[in-house]
């Protein structure tokens, strides 16, 4: 009797060991109208989404003075819970600023912003992939912003992660590691979007990294368009299915060649151009998660895709979604 007792508190424990706790699932949002369509509103119900995270605008330099550029408009008012996401361009804290004044003007925008669609926030989060030159700057603004809200998240490259020391961690609550755009956008290579051998050059920092992280993944895509083997522009939203009409031949695993001169959502392809897919497949993103828990501290809390839209969510099985916070 004792014997088969023992068997089953082995068994019992190794089952609540395997056990993985469920990630919370949210999404960005990075559209500059706010207006869910069906489809979105059901994944967000089905997926239970607690909370979105909402980009307000973004911050850039005009005649070297900071500016508001390309505020979101609420054009309903949503149901759940909103971060205020700003992104500000590096260059703003490349000049001699005062950061209190920015702090205190992006705090009022985001406050009108609130106001008129009438959502009360609990969290603010800012977006800045800064550099040795600035981040004394940022830093500093980041402090003289939590006098006005205290609790802040701010999103984290992975070179940020492995140069802490050299980079600076910002006094915020909790980061956002974007763990996508890793390589440089051109005409050879497979893909800037996750490419796994920079990530492992990277990761294995996590474990000594000291601020809490989520984590970011993309569920975007885009076509790389290529003309005599230089870059030419990028065709956001592209995927396989888009070009498996008359007009391209595939070439390669992620590569199509354009067949004939035509005009192809809304800009012109000459013959003989080329087109690259750049995607995370869903057995890439299960594999990221897997790989960020196996060299983190703790097990992230929260995955946020990048981002809500039908597009994004059709081009994956929703099971995929579904299963996502227990990867």
């Amino acid at each position: 009797m004792k014997k088969w007792v023992a068997v089953l508190l082995v068994l019992l424990f190794a089952s609540c060991e395997g056990k993985k706790e469920k990630m919370e699932i949210s999404f960005y949002y990075w559209r500059t109208v706010f207006e869910l369509t069906p489809l979105e509103k059901l994944y967000i119900d089905e997926l239970e989404v607690q909370r979105l995270y909402v980009r307000y605008f973004d911050v850039g330099l005009y005649e070297q003075q900071p500016v508001p550029v390309a505020p979101v408009v609420f054009n309903e008012r949503p149901k759940l819970k909103i971060i205020p996401v700003v992104y500000i361009k590096n260059e703003v804290f490349l000049r001699n600023i005062n950061t209190d004044s920015l702090a205190g003007k992006i705090s009022a925008y985001i406050k009108q912003i609130n106001d008129k669609a009438g959502i009360v926030t609990d969290e603010i989060q800012f977006d800045c992939d800064w550099s040795l030159e600035s981040k004394n700057n940022y830093f500093q603004f980041i402090r003289d912003f939590k006098k006005r809200h205290p609790r802040l998240s701010a999103t984290i490259r992975l070179h940020q992660v492995k140069y802490p020391k050299k980079t600076g961690i910002p006094d915020v609550e909790e980061g956002v590691l974007m763990y996508y755009n890793m390589g440089v956008i051109g005409a050879s290579g497979e893909n800037s979007i996750y490419d796994e051998k920079i990530a492992h050059r990277y990761i294995a920092s996590l474990r000594n990294y000291s601020l809490p992280l989520s984590i970011a993944l993309p569920v975007f895509s885009w076509g790389v368009h290529i003309r005599n083997h230089q870059v030419t522009n990028l065709i956001g939203g592209l995927r396989h299915k888009d070009l498996s009409g008359d007009g391209f031949e595939r070439t390669g695993k992620n590569r199509y060649r354009v067949k004939e001169d035509q005009l192809f959502k809304g800009r012109y392809l000459a013959k003989n151009d080329e087109i690259k897919i750049e995607e995370a497949s869903a057995d890439q993103l299960k594999k990221m998660v897997r790989d960020i828990e196996k060299n983190s501290k703790e097990r992230p809390k929260t995955l946020i895709f990048y981002d809500l839209n039908e597009s994004n969510l059709t081009s994956y099985e929703k099971e995929f979604f579904k299963t996502a916070g227990y990867w």
